[in-house]
């Protein structure tokens, strides 16, 4: 990271340290944050509690409250998903207040408010993972590959969606199918939030930051971790 960089990074944490967190002296035992090493296995774990009715956040969720609402938040991971009403990731991930630093935009897309908001994430609070979830049956998706026009500024969404289907696998008959298109926009989103970014890009290259991309199916419940 350049001097200038490092600078402003520094200059940020002071100016919005306030509504961050206060990392003194921790009353509670219950830990909001996810270990680096473990964070992706802890959410898989937690899918799992979440597809076997057997979640864990209410056991801890009114300590949850009281801990960060008195300490100020420490998440560790970022989650860019979708505005879906079925795709709620600290549901998904059986995940409590002060774990999840979520962005939810319909097609699940990066975009300035986006990437700002994450290197707010990465920069003034502690996320060290950002997961990119997409799901099936996106519309935002679907009407992507439809190539639809849609009316007021639902137009927004399509057009951030777009250059992800040009590293879509297209079928036999020349077309793409949603699923693959799904998963096309996952990637290509996570490629974007990091290389359209200083902050995030200089904190992969320092090894403070994973990226990641998911799939979660409206029908299973499951989430699928992408290469």
């Amino acid at each position: 990271m350049n001097t200038r960089l490092a600078s402003s990074a520094v200059v940020l944490m002071l100016a919005l340290g306030a509504c961050a967190t206060n990392r003194s002296s921790p009353t509670s035992s219950v830990s909001t944050t996810l270990d680096p090493a473990t964070a992706v296995q802890a959410l898989k774990d937690g899918n799992a509690r979440y597809l076997r009715g057997d979640v864990q956040t209410h056991d801890w969720l009114h300590e949850r409250i009281h801990t960060t609402g008195t300490e100020g938040q420490i998440p560790s991971v970022g989650v860019l998903t979708c505005a879906d009403s079925r795709t709620p990731p600290e549901l998904i991930f059986d995940q409590g207040i002060g774990s999840l630093f979520v962005v939810r935009i319909a097609g699940n897309f990066q975009n300035d408010v986006g990437i700002g908001t994450f290197e707010y994430g990465v920069a003034a609070l502690s996320v060290h993972t950002i997961v990119v979830l997409g799901h099936t049956k996106c519309g935002a998706v679907t009407a992507t590959v439809a190539g639809k026009e849609l009316p007021g500024k639902m137009n927004s969404f399509v057009n951030a969606i777009k250059p992800a289907l040009a590293s879509a696998p297209k079928g036999a008959d020349g077309k793409i199918s949603t699923t693959d298109a799904e998963i096309a926009n996952v990637r290509w989103q996570a490629k974007e939030l990091v290389q359209r970014s200083e902050i995030l890009s200089a904190a992969v290259k320092d090894g403070k930051l994973r990226v990641v991309g998911a799939m979660y199916d409206v029908e299973t419940g499951v989430v699928r971790f992408l290469d």
